[in-house]
């Protein structure tokens, strides 16, 4: 029984650890801790496992104690969790966000994972962007801006790794494209500091079918 009652305690601990803050927000952020639901400000910690909703004109920068950088664009939503012995992971429910991983954290095995619906991402880069596609589509389109993220369908054995300058669409649960650069992916905003300028990211995911339709074919 005391076994049981300190395993449950560490348990209640772990989930209530602060893993982050909101660095940064613009219109109506909300944040769920547990049954708890709260509006995000500016400075406001949040614990592990806490799931983070952008309202339709809304922005937020999250820093997290590991060091990344997360921004969420209008209309997404998130769950965050961070563990000092495993890596670091981020679900995504909807709508789409950008990343920034410490180069440190860097090694030979994945220490930052974001998932959607059909895919896992592990993370061997710095910095990129992941959005579900078009009119609540369960496809998914990821871009690297630097450094390198692996692509894992989540009902394939296969996975693929894509590089700087390349982007992918993730089209359902078991199938990747071949990475390429994207035209529509070079005007993405990356910033992730406000001090540096804006920090609303303008791209349509509309466009990224737009690209398709522009491609030649053999």
């Amino acid at each position: 029984m005391l076994k049981l009652i300190l395993a449950f305690t560490l348990t209640l601990s772990l989930s209530a650890k602060e893993v982050g803050e909101i660095i940064f927000v613009k219109g109506v952020v909300k944040i769920k801790q547990g049954d708890k639901q709260l509006q995000a400000t500016k400075g406001q910690r949040f614990i592990n496992k806490s799931i983070i909703e952008t309202g339709s004109n809304a922005l937020a920068v999250l820093s997290l104690v590991d060091g990344s950088k997360v921004k969420l664009n209008k209309s997404s939503k998130i769950v965050v969790s961070v563990s000092k012995n495993s890596p670091t992971r981020v679900g995504i429910f909807k709508g789409s966000s950008f990343f920034n991983v410490l180069k440190k954290k860097m090694l030979s095995k994945d220490k930052f994972i974001v998932k959607t619906k059909n895919a896992s991402f592990g993370v061997r880069g710095t910095e990129f962007f992941i959005s579900y596609g078009k009119g609540g589509a369960e496809d998914t389109w990821m871009c690297v801006n630097e450094g390198l993220v692996r692509v894992s369908p989540k009902d394939s054995k296969e996975s693929v790794d894509v590089k700087a300058g390349e982007g992918v669409q993730v089209k359902d649960k078991k199938s990747v494209s071949t990475p390429k650069p994207l035209a529509w992916t070079s005007k993405l905003n990356w910033n992730l500091d406000s001090s540096k300028g804006q920090l609303e990211n303008k791209v349509n995911i509309e466009d990224a079918y737009t690209d398709l339709l522009d491609q030649d074919y053999d």
